[in-house]
């Protein structure tokens, strides 16, 4: 889904994990905004403003959840991509959610499964490469799609060539 509302998102979660089967192997990938609230990290809906650390835990969809979603289905490997490693797009005086963090927190995969943020803990993604760069998509996600579409060979190779061409 693109551009998903809170009941668009967790609707399209819930039917996408619905048709996993045991032996499935999956891939998700997510561009969006995130925050870590505690040891949490929370994907966000487009209409949800963060008007606070509560309205982040009740409308937004924890990382975890989705993951453990699939996990129950039995899927033999999970590949999950997060471009959601941003600062805190809330921000404010008033809106301080997450105070004190950076970027998302480390999450530890269950067997089977893989996780790619588009940078490390702590660290801001990079979304554009200057005041020219009109591409809708982060330096990340850019960097991924290219190599995906011309590496040959098993998705660690894919990885490991994105991570060099997005340091770079």
């Amino acid at each position: 889904v693109l551009d998903a509302n809170e009941r668009e998102m967790k609707g399209a979660i819930r039917q996408f994990a619905s048709q996993v089967q045991g032996g499935d192997e999956v891939a998700i990938f997510y561009a969006g905004h995130g925050v870590q609230i505690g040891n949490t990290n929370y994907l966000i809906p487009v209409d949800v403003n963060g008007e606070s650390e509560a309205q982040i835990r009740d409308e937004a969809v924890p990382l975890h959840r989705l993951l453990d979603d699939l996990n129950e289905r039995k899927a033999r490997f999970t590949l999950a991509v997060i471009d959601a490693c941003r600062d805190n797009p809330f921000k404010s005086a008033s809106r301080n959610i997450g105070a004190g963090t950076r970027g998302l927190a480390s999450t530890t995969a269950a067997t089977g499964q893989m996780l790619i943020f588009s940078a490390g803990a702590g660290q801001k993604a990079l979304d554009h490469l200057g005041p020219n760069d009109k591409s809708k998509n982060g330096v990340f996600t850019r960097v991924f799609l290219d190599q995906m579409r011309k590496t040959k060979g098993p998705v660690d190779k894919v990885l490991k060539d994105t991570r060099v061409q997005v340091v770079r």
